[in-house]
């Protein structure tokens, strides 16, 4: 397979690793306090949404600490063995077989690039008409599409610097725009006098939530095997608390905020932030906050995994990975998926989820409930007939069923997605495994007779 050596597959070694704490978290920062936090939380408070602003702000927590929680436990082997996502399939669902987490976790990372993309666009077209009245959102979209690509050029390094200088001009440039809104036009009382919702849609806004940051834990090691080992566990565990929960938590309470003040009727966030501002200024420095903010969740949360994938499926370089991914991430439409209108946004975000969830679940499960302590990582790297993780002709009946039955039920119950598919994906691989499903199957096909010639 060839690699780019500014960003590889193979595991990196204890002594190698480039991210301290002090930088892990703030690219987390960094990647999370992003519009698409944001617009979950703007869909989902009154007058835009069905909650009110307690309901938002419960719904907005519980998303936060439960996907915190799923970066700590599935990025935990990239923490200990140095390996990045798509090598940590290969455990559960074979070394053929891996594929199938891989493009589910492909597919929306190259939907939210595509989004992120857009969201760039948007801002730099808010700006240039505030400032001079002109504008070109095609220009823009292309522009900032190969910004993405030049910073993303050399691999994690231009990654952690960039993401850690901008965390600092993100939380700068949001606090001072939430402080000047909240002090001249304060939070409606309408807002939080409405009635809202405990019940169903409540439980659909905290997967939705969780959904915009699953396929960030979903490939979790692959930046968790860049961070020191020091600290036994708790570097990693650190890590991802302080890094992805309050990140998300800010970026929920500005949307709130932003949803309940927002007096004009648009389903454009961006442009809502824009009509908030109270004058120019304000309103270009939020816009700016957008751009550094789209700009770092692209390259850790959506370039990244995207890259590694190809890499692996097709074998191609570090940068000619960027370029595909970024062409791909057009053919979206990025411009009819970031939109409330009919639902779209949470319909679009619960849909990708249907398989996410399960998959999750059978990583979760198989690291936790049969190989913690035991990764056999040479194998890992063996796509041979001979690797430990060959099983059937390269896949894993177990995982792959697992998965099919999770996502299911999730369709059954789309609203709720990855709260259905998940639970279902790991207790149904656990009772697989412990049939000895892939062996008994391999044992049966083993001892069939060969059809005869005519």
């Amino acid at each position: 397979m060839t690699e780019s050596s500014s960003e590889g597959l193979e595991p990196i070694a204890d002594g190698d690793r480039s991210m301290s704490l002090s930088h892990y978290i703030p690219v987390w920062w960094a990647s999370f306090i992003i519009v698409q936090g944001f617009a979950t939380a703007f869909f989902a408070v009154y007058p835009q949404g069905p909650l009110n602003v307690v309901q938002a702000g419960a719904a907005m927590t519980i998303g936060a600490v439960t996907s915190a929680v799923f970066f700590v436990l599935n990025g935990r082997w990239g923490y200990d063995e140095g390996i990045p996502f798509v090598a940590q399939a290969r455990a559960a669902f074979g070394t053929r077989g891996a594929v199938v987490p891989n493009v589910v976790r492909m597919l929306p990372a190259i939907i939210w690039l595509g989004i992120g993309n857009w969201i760039g666009a948007l801002a730099i077209q808010s700006i240039t008409q505030t400032l001079w009245g002109v504008g070109n959102l095609r220009l823009y979209f292309v522009l900032f599409l190969l910004l993405n690509i030049a910073l993303a050029w050399g691999g994690i390094s231009s990654i952690k610097w960039f993401d850690s200088i901008a965390a600092g001009v993100i939380i700068v440039l949001l606090a001072y725009t939430v402080f000047t809104v909240v002090s001249k036009q304060g939070i409606s009382t309408q807002s939080i006098e409405y009635g809202g919702t405990w019940g169903l849609p409540f439980l659909t806004i905290v997967a939705a939530h969780v959904g915009t940051a699953m396929t960030g834990a979903l490939n979790a090691a692959d930046l968790s095997r860049h961070l020191e080992k020091k600290r036994g566990s708790w570097n990693h565990i650190l890590g991802h608390l302080l890094g992805v929960a309050p990140a998300m938590l800010y970026m929920a309470l500005v949307g709130v905020i932003f949803g309940t003040s927002i007096t004009t009727n648009t389903q454009n966030p961006v442009f809502a932030i824009m009509d908030v501002a109270p004058n120019p200024t304000v309103g270009v420095a939020v816009m700016v906050f957008v751009l550094a903010a789209q700009t770092s969740s692209n390259l850790t949360l959506n370039l990244i995994p995207t890259v590694h994938v190809l890499q692996d499926a097709i074998g191609t370089t570090w940068e000619r990975g960027l370029i595909i991914a970024s062409v791909l991430s057009v053919v979206t439409f990025p411009w009819v998926l970031f939109s409330s209108e009919g639902g779209i946004y949470f319909l679009m975000i619960n849909a990708y989820a249907v398989p996410l969830g399960p998959v999750l679940g059978v990583l979760l499960a198989d690291y936790w409930v049969f190989r913690s302590g035991n990764a056999s990582i040479p194998s890992l790297y063996d796509k041979s007939r001979d690797s430990k993780f060959w099983f059937i002709r390269g896949f894993s009946i177990t995982a792959l069923a697992s998965v099919l039955v999770g996502s299911l039920a999730s369709i059954a119950l789309l609203d709720f997605s990855w709260m259905v598919g998940l639970p279902i994906g790991f207790a149904t691989y656990v009772v697989l495994r412990k049939l000895d499903l892939d062996e008994r199957t391999t044992e049966y096909l083993s001892e069939s007779p060969a059809p005869t010639a005519d």
